[in-house]
C-alpha cells in the first residue's frame, strides 16, 4: 500500500482510508472488525469516524461506529492507525443530529464535549486527525479555529 503524507501535516497515510460510516447499522460489529482486519493487514492504516456515525444517524444506534473501531483498536498498537474523527455541527433545518441533545452549535464547549465523548468511545488518549463534519455558517470561524488549535495543544 502507498504512504503519501497528508496536506502539509506531519501525517502519513496510505493512500486508501477506510471509511467507516455504516459500522453498527447496516454492517454489524463482527463484520466490522473482520473489514478492518482485511484492510489493515493490506495495509490501509487510515480509519474515519465521526461522533454522529453509522448513517444515516439516528438516536438510537448514533456513536456506535466509534464505539466499534474503539473496540478493535485495543488489539493494535495504537501508532499503528492513523484516526480520523469528526464533530458534527447543526443540522441546518436538514435534520436534528442524534448527539448532545440537538446542541451541536460548533463552539469551543461543544467541541470540547464531541472530544472527549469521542476519545472515550475509540478508547485512545488521542485521535490524529479531527474535523469539523460540516460547516456551521452562523460561528464565529476563528473561535471554531482557536477551539481546535487548543485540542491540538
Amino acid at each position: 500500500m502507498k504512504k503519501r503524507r497528508l496536506g502539509r501535516s506531519n501525517l502519513v497515510v496510505s493512500e486508501i482510508c477506510l471509511g467507516t460510516m455504516t459500522f453498527g447499522s447496516t454492517c454489524e460489529e463482527a463484520e466490522s472488525h473482520r473489514i478492518l482486519d482485511e484492510c489493515f493487514d493490506r495495509g490501509v492504516d487510515f480509519l474515519d469516524t465521526a461522533e454522529i456515525y453509522p448513517v444515516p444517524p439516528d438516536a438510537r444506534y448514533v456513536h456506535r461506529t466509534e464505539e466499534i473501531v474503539g473496540r478493535w483498536l485495543k488489539n493494535r498498537p495504537r501508532d499503528s492507525v492513523i484516526v480520523a474523527t469528526k464533530v458534527c455541527g447543526p443540522g441546518h433545518g436538514w435534520f436534528v443530529p442524534p448527539v448532545r441533545s440537538g446542541k451541536t452549535a460548533l463552539d469551543a464547549r461543544h467541541i470540547r464535549i464531541a472530544i472527549e465523548g469521542s476519545l472515550e468511545r475509540l478508547q485512545t488518549d488521542y485521535v490524529d486527525l479531527y474535523q469539523t463534519h460540516w460547516p456551521d455558517h452562523d460561528a464565529n470561524y476563528t473561535d471554531i479555529l482557536m477551539a481546535l488549535d487548543r485540542l491540538k495543544e
